[in-house]
């Protein structure tokens, strides 16, 4: 397959990113896994499998070829520290938007290093009127696409106008299971005041930029 089709998909192990990873394959997009790890390992199962390593195995299986063996695993707490914890007591924390940034950094990081110029996020309507994450509204994710566009690269969020029962429609029509397997955060589903969130994300958008280029440098010297 073309290298140029190859999409860099972030991979929680849930519904919506799986389904993503199925929606990229139908437009013709060899898929490339990549889970942003924050704090402690991932959790295991009863076979010692982690949610994503469950449904990885699972759409290897139902799309041979059509999706890279190895999953590429980024644990960084220093982003999610930066931008909210040691600001916890002096500004309006927005922690999902911050997680959100510190996961589409990693990305570009990734993608950059890599020569991919297409990433897919499992962004949901649904999700961000359901349990309130905020960075899964359209306005937010357009304002992620614009920051990722920066660096040459186009975010892609195939299921964000899809219900949750389509969702579940796109997993079970291709043998996959519906469950849902991702680890809550617990920052997650939090309530939001959509100003405070703009300015939160409008400070934190700068230190983005000089962490892609500090560590760009680094990774050329």
């Amino acid at each position: 397959m073309d290298s140029k089709k190859k999409v860099l998909v972030l991979f929680s192990g849930g519904r919506d990113s799986s389904a993503t990873v199925i929606e990229m394959i139908r437009q013709g997009y060899l898929v490339e896994l990549f889970t942003y790890q924050v704090g402690k390992e991932e959790l295991t199962g009863f076979l010692g499998d982690s949610a994503p390593d469950i449904r990885h195995k699972e759409l290897l299986k139902a799309f041979p070829g059509k999706i890279i063996d190895k999953r590429f695993i980024v644990g960084n707490t220093y982003l999610i520290r930066k931008l909210a914890i040691e600001k916890t007591n002096s500004i309006h924390v927005v922690y999902p938007i911050a997680l959100a940034l510190a996961v589409h950094c990693g990305a570009v990081l990734f993608c950059l290093e890599h020569g991919i110029k297409d990433v897919a996020c499992g962004y949901s309507g649904y999700q961000a009127k359901e349990d309130r994450y905020i960075e899964q509204r359209e306005d937010f994710f357009k304002l992620t696409q614009e920051f990722m566009m920066e660096y040459g690269i186009t975010l892609h969020a195939p299921v964000i106008k899809k219900s949750k029962e389509e969702i579940i429609d796109i997993l079970e029509q291709s043998g996959v299971s519906s469950n849902s397997l991702e680890n809550k955060s617990i920052f997650g589903g939090v309530s939001f005041e959509v100003d405070k969130a703009l300015a939160y994300w409008q400070e934190s958008i700068p230190f983005c930029r000089e962490y892609i280029t500090k560590m760009r440098s680094l990774n050329l010297q």
